[in-house]
């Protein structure tokens, strides 16, 4: 049973206008726990708006999205909720670190989100920052960070209740090509050691081919990739 399997997801917008805005048609995938899956495309594609679905930020206008083997749509929007605080994390190309918060009490967010007690998850929350080689950088307030640095924060962040799967939204899209590879290299560590779950928006190549599923999404659907070419711009 894969972890999250998608089958004919479609997705409308009204428009206002005659026909509505067909932005998915039908896009069928599955994911493997451990798995990282790159879906490239140009802006404009449609990837945030499935990544958005994948994560239950958004209804489809029909198909499945099984976490699982749990149909994510049968839910209410409360029970939806629950479900993302505690089975999904997100990383936005955006990193949107609270500017008032310490890098370390960014990172336990998700859990005080929880109503848990920032002592009981303090340890966690900087583990995870050590992780990612930025314990020294744990008591810095964003304004203070490289831009590489904020998105590592934003990764652990991500991963701080434990989630099943990752989904990241051009993780690196503001980042420089040295800056970038550093960030890479710790998504791939993370699958291969923790058997964590990626399911990135890219129109990197660098970062797509780090990745063990390759689509690009076209004309509202996704069609496999063999391998791209990471040298690429």
């Amino acid at each position: 049973m894969p972890l999250l399997d998608v089958d004919n997801l479609v997705k409308h917008y009204e428009t206002g206008g005659e026909a509505p805005l067909e932005v998915l048609r039908g896009v069928t995938m599955a994911v493997e726990a451990g798995d990282i899956v790159a879906v490239m495309g140009e802006s404009g594609t449609g990837k945030s708006t499935l990544l958005h679905l994948l994560g239950a930020l958004d209804r489809p206008t029909s198909g499945t999205v099984r976490y699982r083997d749990d149909d994510l749509f049968e839910k209410d929007d409360e029970e939806l909720a629950r479900f993302r605080n505690t089975q999904i994390g997100f990383v936005f190309q955006f990193h949107h670190l609270l500017p008032e918060f310490t890098a370390l009490e960014n990172v336990a967010m998700p859990a005080l989100i929880r109503q848990q007690n920032f002592e009981d998850v303090r340890g966690r929350a900087l583990s995870l920052l050590d992780t990612l080689g930025l314990a020294a950088r744990a008591d810095h307030r964003p304004n203070a960070l490289s831009g590489g640095e904020k998105q590592r924060v934003a990764m652990a962040r991500a991963l701080m209740n434990e989630p099943g799967l990752v989904l990241a939204d051009e993780p690196t899209g503001n980042l420089d090509a040295r800056t970038a590879e550093p960030l890479h290299d710790e998504i791939l560590r993370l699958s291969e050691e923790m058997n964590q779950t990626f399911v990135i928006a890219t129109h990197n190549p660098a970062l797509a081919s780090i990745a063990r599923q390759i689509y690009r999404l076209e004309e509202g659907q996704l069609v496999a990739v063999t391998s791209v070419d990471p040298s690429l711009p």
